[in-house]
């Protein structure tokens, strides 16, 4: 039998993992677990609640709950989120199929279900500003733009960018089976540490509070899943 497991809180920019020789002892399968709790956990990830329950004897559906227009100051840091984390998902499914370590495969598909929560909240939020979610709206996505994010690399390809616009994308897609795992780990781990950079450097000018606690958040899930990384076996 396993060592008991016990309630633990995690700290402002931890992992909620484990400390040092109790972790790397326990079983791969119970620390991918772990890996997966915690990081859902400091980013504050929720399960969608769904949708409204009926209102009782057949009466109207309540009103969902009104979305608040981001501060103007907030909207440029918004939409140069939006764009990291639409390459996030990129490399996340350039990953598909082909990592082996377990740890990394949980990791992962951590990253890519908190990331996908942040990514919608964070649409409906720029949906709401005035000038309708970008320049030049209607119909504009900000996933589309080219944002001057400084340490951010990368942050502006999306989906439909080539290859070519991404050297890091580009890499990890032409890596060997052999040496996948270790490519992607560098990949990630240079990607999100711009995401760290960019949410550190908006808190300090944050004016919405759901805006800041949201940099917050990605600030210090984004350090623990670089620790975590950094953690796994040498390919």
């Amino acid at each position: 039998m396993g060592p008991a497991l016990t309630r633990r809180r995690v700290r402002p920019g931890g992992t909620g993992l484990p400390p040092g020789p109790r972790w790397t002892g326990w079983p791969r399968s119970r620390r991918a677990a772990l890996a997966l709790a915690a990081l859902l956990a400091v980013a504050g990830c929720a399960p969608d609640p769904g949708p409204p329950a009926p209102a009782p004897s057949g009466g109207p559906l309540p009103a969902p709950p009104a979305v608040s227009a981001p501060a103007p100051a907030d909207v440029p840091f918004l939409r140069a989120m939006v764009a990291h984390h639409d390459r996030t998902r990129v490399i996340a499914a350039a990953a598909t199929g082909r990592i082996t370590d377990a740890e990394l495969r949980t990791l992962v598909a951590a990253v890519d279900v908190t990331e996908a929560d942040e990514l919608a909240t964070m649409r409906r939020w720029l949906a709401a500003a005035p000038d309708g979610d970008a320049p030049g709206s209607p119909g504009h996505h900000p996933h589309h733009d080219t944002h001057d994010t400084g340490d951010a690399q990368g942050a502006s390809t999306t989906r439909d960018s080539p290859a070519t616009a991404d050297p890091d994308l580009a890499r990890l897609r032409a890596a060997p089976p052999g040496r996948f795992d270790a490519v992607l780990v560098e990949v990630l781990t240079a990607h999100q540490r711009a995401a760290v950079a960019l949410a550190r450097r908006h808190l300090p000018a944050a004016v919405g509070p759901e805006v800041r606690d949201l940099a917050d958040r990605v600030a210090r899930s984004r350090a623990a899943q670089i620790r975590l990384m950094a953690g796994l076996p040498a390919p």
